[in-house]
């Protein structure tokens, strides 16, 4: 039962106005006297830089955002310009290889971020991406490696940190997973993505009141969007193992409704062994599901097969 509640814990990322202008002055300007002309000529094109700062700060914003398709489209075009520099371009190719990861296409993350290395063999940047990738293609062991050989380099880069203590929470080894998890908070104070591994890490050592509160500041400091949904509902998960299913729901009803709710729900139920009200949540969420709810019929299933506890579909955050 423990080795279940453990899996479920760890399989849980302007128009501008404008004024009437008479037709005598629109000539002049669209036949500008030779005065007038060699003043416009000096001032030139726009400036490419000016341009490029402009689109990598909008992918920026994006990626901040959650938007991640949107910041990948910017970094696309910033890599069809020819004007940017060497270092440009590889600020551009690390931002484009982060997006590819971010939205799971961990393999084209992985080839675009050895592409990288070959040019650039000692960029930490994209040793990380690289060995995050790895990890998120469960591939440990060359990930483990990875991570290892940047902290040789570097020990104060709190993504390699909070890495190295996602490797030792998913081999039980919670204790040496949140030397890492407070290490990484030093280099990167209220991380909510460090402090939502902390909580997750505590209750897989059924420590809820530690893991409650280490969610509960990730989900302060996380902001608003897809980051916080993301945090507030692995809490909701926490207080449901922890048996407290009504704060479960209350937290869990600001982002789910209907037939989601109740599946969300039959699991917390399920999780605090209370299986009769984990059946009627779920025979809710099939009964109110105007379609198919596979989720719904695969958790019953588990829950009519089983008397520990389902695999949750929560994540420690990379």
């Amino acid at each position: 039962m423990m080795k279940k509640t453990r899996a479920l814990l760890l399989c849980s990322v302007a128009l501008l106005g404008l004024s009437a202008c008479d037709d005598q002055q629109f000539k002049n300007w669209m036949d500008p006297g030779a005065d007038r002309r060699a003043a416009l000529d000096k001032m030139g094109g726009p400036e490419v830089n000016g341009v490029n700062g402009t689109l990598e700060k909008q992918a920026k914003d994006a990626m901040a955002a959650g938007d991640i398709t949107r910041a990948g489209q910017f970094y696309q075009q910033l890599l069809g310009s020819e004007k940017a520099s060497n270092e440009d371009k590889l600020r551009y190719k690390l931002g484009l290889s982060e997006c590819l990861r971010r939205s799971g296409q961990y393999e084209k993350a992985l080839s675009a971020y050895e592409e990288i290395l070959k040019d650039e063999p000692k960029n930490l940047d994209a040793q990380e991406g690289r060995g995050l990738s790895l990890m998120a293609l469960g591939k440990d062991t060359d990930a483990g490696r990875a991570f290892s050989e940047i902290m040789e380099k570097d020990t104060k880069r709190w993504r390699t940190l909070n890495a190295l203590g996602i490797l030792f929470v998913t081999k039980n080894m919670v204790p040496e997973a949140n030397a890492y998890f407070t290490e990484a908070l030093k280099y990167s104070p209220d991380n909510p993505s460090v402090l939502n591994n902390v909580g997750l890490s505590q209750a897989v050592d059924k420590n809820y009141p530690r893991a409650i509160a280490a969610l509960e500041q990730a989900s302060r400091v996380a902001g608003s969007g897809e980051k916080r949904k993301q945090v507030d509902l692995n809490l909701a998960l926490v207080y449901g193992v922890s048996g407290d299913l009504d704060t479960a729901r209350d937290i869990a009803s600001r982002y789910l409704e209907g037939p989601t709710l109740s599946n969300n729900m039959g699991l917390y139920a399920h999780l605090a062994k209370d299986d009769a009200l984990a059946k009627t949540y779920l025979n809710m969420a099939l009964t109110d599901s105007s379609s198919f709810y596979e989720r719904a019929w695969n958790n019953l299933d588990l829950v009519e097969k089983t008397s520990g506890p389902a695999v949750p579909q929560s994540k420690l955050k990379r």
